[in-house]
């Protein structure tokens, strides 16, 4: 056990970039393993990989500072959004502004949740509980090893492999992009083979499902840039229709999707759970709301992105018009007159995403509060991963009929229902990432499509010329990956970004 807590010791000193003197008077941030025997002792060990998430996504801005050069968000030029703007402008590339405020904190993050995760499956090796308990949570703990390792490898570039069992030495070289991709896979093959299949599960922990769309997601990744491995694309074909092929999940009313419930229905693969009666709540309506509503401005969607998005029900759920014109005299969210202000005339000048604000609690406190879960990863999304992987290997009519799907829910209609108004024969795979994108608009996803399939500077040369964030370049792949935040590298033999970067 002693040599367990030097591990997770070193890892937190070198990796989350922390100070060796600071964990010497502290070290209540180590997750201290006993003999796991029983269910208690493992859901014990399992809880913080949960709580480590909840935390990161609670401040969606900082939660995705690296992906800020995606067309769908932008935010406010002015106040403490400068670590945001470093992004939304590419004002980076070569190592520089990797000292900012809250780049670090999705890099902590997810190595804390490799920590947690190492640490549990090391713990598992000399448990006496029965042999299903310590499947189940191994492969628990392999998933969220996986998510957390795709997550750094999509923002940061390759990462060490710092593996159970392992022992740490502030040395580690940088694996390249390729034995990211490969660990990742390992571990995701043996979570799809135990965690259970849809619905079984306990309520908001992981199931089969969410492992193949992990996987899913990876093998779409890996067919992309950097890699560039086609081959991928069947297997990303293979693993989104095994989703599919559940028969369980389902896309529901677009006018529900963003409502309280919207987010634990079975359009949902998975998500992170919020709830009063836990210490935590999300930032989602704070974040997404401008300051005349009472919230901070941090991000909303690009001009140009709010134009070339299709009119009909989906856009009227996606987006505010009508902007929040609120104050709090006392401590309490009151509407001014006018209650709302046409989004030319805000103070941000651009609409707002409905989205995140719509499931908003006024009556918490002085700012919108939000306990609507978080999706990691909705059933809409394996349509289109379906969809998008088969028009590169050959699109056939279950995969047209899965993007279609997307497609009818957007218009307000039944999705399971062909309809000619909106259905379409075919579609390429630039077409698919469109859709992709207006469907999961500002949900963490359409920078990493815009990365793997090298359309940023596409986009990035369409930008409304009237935007308030000026563009220090127009981007090259040099702006791909987000510099490692500066702490590790001082403390570590990592190279930074982009001479440390190494695809295979």
């Amino acid at each position: 056990m002693k040599n367990l807590n030097k591990i997770l010791l070193i890892v937190l000193v070198v990796f989350l970039g922390n100070s060796c003197s600071d964990l010497e008077e502290d070290t209540s941030s180590l997750l201290t393993i006993g003999k796991i025997e029983t269910d208690s002792d493992i859901q014990a060990n399992i809880a913080p990989i949960y709580r480590g998430l909840l935390e990161l996504h609670a401040a969606p801005h900082r939660a995705r500072i690296g992906t800020y050069g995606g067309d769908d968000i932008t935010t406010w030029a002015a106040g403490n959004k400068a670590p945001l703007r470093v992004f939304d402008r590419f004002d980076y590339g070569s190592g520089e502004n990797s000292d900012i405020n809250w780049l670090d904190e999705p890099w902590n993050a997810y190595w804390q949740t490799v920590y947690y995760c190492n640490t549990l499956i090391d713990g598992l090796k000399s448990s006496s509980a029965s042999e299903n308990l310590l499947e189940l949570a191994g492969a628990e703990a392999r998933v969220f090893r996986a998510l957390a390792y795709l997550n750094l490898v999509k923002v940061y570039g390759n990462m060490p492999l710092i593996l159970d069992g392992v022992l740490p030495t502030g040395n580690e070289r940088r694996a390249t992009v390729l034995e990211n991709y490969q660990l990742i896979e390992s571990d995701l093959l043996i979570a799809e083979a135990i965690l259970p299949v849809p619905g079984t599960e306990d309520t908001g922990r992981a199931s089969a499902g969410f492992a193949k769309t992990v996987l899913a997601d990876l093998y779409l990744t890996w067919a992309g840039w950097p890699v560039k491995d086609a081959s991928k694309y069947q297997l990303a074909a293979t693993k989104s229709k095994e989703v599919i092929d559940f028969n369980y999940y389902e896309l529901i009313p677009i006018e529900d999707l963003w409502t309280t419930e919207g987010a634990v229905s079975r359009e949902t693969v998975f998500s992170l759970r919020y709830s009063d009666d836990q210490s935590i709540s999300g930032n989602q309506a704070t974040a997404f709301t401008f300051h005349q509503g009472r919230g901070f401005s941090d991000c909303f969607p690009e001009l140009q992105f709010f134009n070339d998005f299709p009119e009909g029900p989906r856009k009227d759920a996606t987006f505010i018009l009508d902007i929040p014109n609120r104050f709090a005299p006392g401590g309490v969210i009151t509407s001014r007159d006018p209650a709302t202000i046409p989004w030319p005339d805000s103070d941000r000048g651009h609409p707002m995403y409905k989205k995140y604000v719509l499931s908003e609690d006024l009556t918490i406190s002085n700012r919108p509060e939000s306990f609507r879960a978080i999706d990691l990863y909705r059933y809409a999304e394996v349509l289109l991963i379906y969809a998008e992987s088969q028009a590169h290997i050959g699109e056939n009519v279950t995969s047209i009929e899965a993007l279609n799907q997307v497609k009818r829910r957007a218009a307000g209609l039944p999705y399971l229902s062909p309809n000619g108004s909106v259905d379409v024969a075919t579609a390429t795979a630039n077409e698919i990432v469109d859709e992709k994108g207006w469907e999961l608009a500002a949900e963490y996803k359409r920078w990493f499509d815009l990365v793997r399939t090298e359309r940023v500077a596409e986009m990035a040369n369409k930008r409304d010329p009237s935007e308030a964030v000026n563009l220090v370049r127009i981007p090259t792949d040099a702006q791909y990956i987000a510099p490692i935040p500066i702490g590790p590298i001082n403390l570590s033999e990592l190279l930074q970004n982009p001479q440390g970067f190494r695809i295979k």
